[in-house]
């Protein structure tokens, strides 16, 4: 055994503030023994030793051989950290309590009033970056570039995270101050007065006695300080969100409408099966999340109370039923047939154009299928070919005869198109033109084929020039950047 015990024994009697004769009474021996035991002159026997352990919280090795100033000083150094810790934990648990029992006003108000805090600490941390990378740099301006850059950006770096941490600490503590103090001061009243209450009631009658809270919490009522600026911001914030909550309604109403319309369409359907009941549910599931959508605004816009049960549970189920139906939809599309290139779905069509100097032909054609054929004709005949449900329309520009396809009688094309899903197949049939062939005269042929070449060649040409001055423009930049660091 060495000196250290002695040492730690006189240590951790004066931070109990015993005196040897205290310690003493304590153990069962002489205040002598203590004093022999401090000065080292003489040594406790183990069942001391284990009682003095016991009476201070400590271990044997602890007490005799290691130094018990460092050790306490880790245990206060781990009960500081864990406190930090707790009172973490604590703040967010506050928080999260404060926001659940807020009223949706409160909820608001809240928000608004940190988020104009937060712009204002953001303002004030900028303006004080600016300042400070401004002295930074007319100080350091006369260092080489690249050690100037460095510690300018260091330090700037150091300002802002310094400064960026001052205003997190004190927009938490006006928060904590304006917010969860009143919040937890208004919990252990009403905690106090639900105390009461129930003991009251315990006293009229010994039966089981539920009591529930229903009312939320309304954070700086009338009692207490409110900004005006802050409720007027609010009220102007509450009346947009309402005007927005108007539009979006009347947006599901038009919805609402047009899934009504597409049910009625859906019956032409019928003979699909199982398409036509997926299709069905889709549609009605679709329709009733509408509904409640629209009925949960409304509510809100004019500030009406609704069963939230009803609502989440429709919500839910019309929710299930969207799932299974796209899920049903998906496999029942995997019994209908893909046609392609139907025979009688084309049509052909012709236009006559007189012919000019610079005259072509601009259009869409699968697979680029142009042919031109030699006709001894003055003008030019174009002989184009599309699906039925489409027409050929054309318009003129610098002697440029743009060619396209648009749809034809769109009952026309919804009857096909219902007649064909009735016999579970689908047509893959696209807008473009599907052939073009082109009737004129040798030396026309030759003048429309070297106009769209020469027209094709200026566009290539203009790309590359542009192409040209945005590269050497790059490089000027490329030049201009290095002449600056050095």
């Amino acid at each position: 055994m060495n000196n250290n015990f002695a040492e730690n024994l006189r240590k951790i009697r004066k931070e109990n503030n015993l005196s040897q004769e205290d310690l003493a009474e304590k153990l069962g021996v002489s205040r002598q023994a203590i004093s022999k035991w401090e000065s080292a002159s003489a040594y406790p026997e183990m069942d001391k030793i284990l009682a003095l352990c016991d009476l201070f919280n400590l271990n044997i090795d602890d007490l005799l051989h290691k130094d018990i100033k460092e050790i306490k000083g880790e245990e206060n150094a781990k009960k500081n950290l864990n406190k930090y810790i707790d009172d973490f934990l604590k703040f967010i648990t506050d928080t999260v309590n404060l926001f659940s029992n807020m009223t949706f006003k409160s909820k608001i108000k809240c928000l608004l009033e940190e988020l104009i805090i937060g712009l204002v600490l953001c303002f004030i941390v900028g303006i004080i970056y600016c300042f400070s990378n401004y002295i930074f740099i007319s100080l350091f301006n006369f260092l080489p570039y690249q050690i100037y850059t460095f510690i300018v950006s260091l330090l700037n770096a150091l300002v802002l995270i310094f400064f960026i941490v001052v205003a997190i600490i004190i927009f938490i503590h006006i928060f904590k101050t304006r917010y969860l103090d009143y919040y937890n001061k208004e919990v252990g009243e009403k905690e106090e007065v639900i105390t009461k209450e129930i003991q009251a009631k315990e006293i009229e009658n010994k039966n089981e006695i539920k009591y529930e809270d229903k009312h939320k919490i309304i954070i700086r009522d009338p009692k207490h300080s409110e900004y005006k600026f802050i409720n007027g911001l609010f009220k102007c914030i509450i009346y947009f969100i309402k005007f927005f909550s108007i539009c979006i309604a009347f947006g599901l109403c038009l919805t609402l409408i047009m899934l009504l319309a597409t049910l009625g369409f859906t019956f032409l359907l019928y003979k699909t099966g199982l398409f036509f009941t997926s299709l069905l549910g889709l549609i009605i599931s679709s329709g009733i999340i509408n509904i409640i959508l629209i009925l949960v605004l409304l509510n809100f816009i004019f500030n009406r109370q609704s069963d939230k049960k009803k609502l989440i549970w429709g919500f839910i189920i019309a929710l299930i039923t969207f799932g299974l139906s796209c899920g049903l939809l998906g496999v029942s599309i995997l019994d209908f047939n893909v046609v392609k290139n139907l025979d009688g779905m084309l049509k052909s069509e012709q236009l006559e154009f007189e012919m000019t100097d610079n005259l072509f032909f601009e259009s869409f054609v699968a697979d680029d299928n142009i042919t031109y054929i030699e006709k001894d004709i003055d003008n030019i005949i174009v002989d184009s070919s599309v699906y039925k449900i489409y027409d050929i329309e054309y318009y003129e520009s610098n002697n440029i005869i743009h060619l396209y396809s648009s749809i034809g009688n769109p009952m026309v094309v919804i009857r096909d198109f219902i007649d064909k899903l009735n016999n579970k197949e689908i047509l893959d049939i696209n807008s473009d033109i599907q052939k073009l062939t082109i009737y004129a005269s040798k030396e026309n042929i030759q003048k429309l084929q070297d106009n769209e070449n020469k027209y094709y060649q200026k566009q290539k040409d203009r790309d590359d020039e542009i192409s040209y001055y945005e590269n050497r423009i790059y490089e000027l930049e490329e030049e201009l950047s290095n002449c600056e660091q050095n």
